[in-house]
């Protein structure tokens, strides 16, 4: 990959998509395992939490963004390349309808809660308050990083390879990123940044109560119920968790988009049936 004298790798997705995982992930291969939640927000600053745009003086930066990309959207002059990290739309409702219950205590009728949310959702084609601060629809954003064409190279992954062959997307991230490293150093970098791992610094984080990703005072209620940022870690759990009526919904409702990025917009399959 080529920088072209600017400065911005971003790290991109719809909201709820692994953007922390692969985040932890590039940070693994570039500086070595990470074992704080603090210092790499330090590495890869969120965009969506600077205070202030950073004064740009290292020749390679990671930024998180959830934004959909355009001329518009903050430091995108000075993008030289972006990781594109796309989901099952039915796996990302789910996630992020989970993140949307983290600020009070568990109630008493979830699944009611969750089916407002899918009609919400569906109805918008993604969760309106994203689309009020600039990320746009799932389609839109997915589009706007992998459909058209960017003046600067982009790699997508996809969360489900990401899962089922670590080694090898963790591969294509560190050659996007002009890394060189054994294969013993990128399956450490994959092991550091393991679902299991990365819980493991969220428990760290909250019982020192380090004010970051993983704990905010306000989340206290959401904490003691047991809701986690790192909840599940796992693909196909939407779909499996979604009415055979919201499957399908989901498999309209985004079908274009679902299709460009390899994923089958039907509900046929063993993993999409009732019950599984």
């Amino acid at each position: 990959m080529t920088a072209d004298n600017k400065s911005i790798i971003w790290i991109a997705s719809y909201p709820k998509s692994g953007n922390t995982w692969v985040r932890f992930l590039a940070c693994n291969l570039l500086f070595g395992p990470q074992d704080s939640a603090a210092a790499f927000s330090q590495l890869a600053p969120d965009v969506h939490e600077l205070r202030e745009l950073p004064r740009l003086l290292a020749p390679r930066m990671l930024m998180k963004t959830h934004f959909q990309f355009s001329e518009r959207m903050p430091l995108a002059s000075e993008t030289a390349g972006a990781v594109y990290i796309v989901r099952h739309p039915a796996d990302v409702l789910l996630s992020n309808f989970h993140y949307s219950q983290r600020s009070g205590a568990k109630g008493s009728d979830e699944r009611g809660a969750l089916d407002r949310y899918v009609e919400q959702f569906l109805g918008n084609r993604g969760d309106p308050r994203w689309r009020q601060l600039g990320m746009g629809t799932w389609d839109e954003n997915v589009r706007s990083w992998i459909s058209a064409p960017l003046p600067f190279p982009i790699l997508t992954l996809r969360y489900e390879d990401l899962l089922a062959r670590p080694m090898v997307e963790a591969a294509r991230l560190q050659q996007f990123l002009a890394l060189q490293r054994t294969a013993a150093e990128v399956a450490r970098a994959v092991a550091a940044s393991s679902f299991e791992r990365l819980r493991a610094i969220e428990e760290s984080d909250i019982a020192a109560r380090r004010v970051g990703i993983f704990y905010k005072p306000y989340l206290q209620p959401s904490i003691r119920a047991g809701r986690r940022f790192m909840r599940a870690g796992r693909g196909e759990e939407g779909r499996g968790t979604l009415t055979e009526r919201q499957r399908r919904l989901t498999a309209e409702v985004f079908a274009a988009t679902m299709q460009a990025c390899g994923y089958e917009a039907a509900i046929s399959s063993p993993a999409l049936r009732e019950g599984t």
